[in-house]
């Protein structure tokens, strides 16, 4: 027969374990298969990139876009080459190559 002070600590260790059970860990190195099933790409923003990444590529993507806008403007105003009316051969001092 278990006596009332048995049965007392052992309402206690399972009610406790029962609140351990439902609260679940904060610890974030949590490996247990709930935790990882909730989410399993923790560090994953896109499709396959880290929110650093997503950043980085956000960056270039702006520098490059950047540069590409000073030649478009140079072609727009006719500054990406010398004339070509006139009569004498005009070599181009800018270091691209002409088209």
């Amino acid at each position: 027969m278990i006596t009332r002070a048995a049965f007392r600590s052992s309402c206690l260790i399972v009610a406790i374990g029962a609140t351990a059970g439902m609260n679940g860990c904060s610890s974030p190195n949590d490996v247990s298969f709930n935790a990882i099933k909730s989410d399993l790409t923790p560090h994953i923003m896109g499709i396959s990139e880290r929110d650093v990444d997503i950043e980085l590529n956000m960056a270039v993507i702006g520098n490059q876009n950047l540069r590409m806008f000073w030649g478009d403007l140079g072609r727009i105003w006719l500054f990406d080459r010398p004339s070509r009316l006139s009569p004498y051969d005009i070599i181009s001092t800018g270091g691209q190559p002409s088209q």
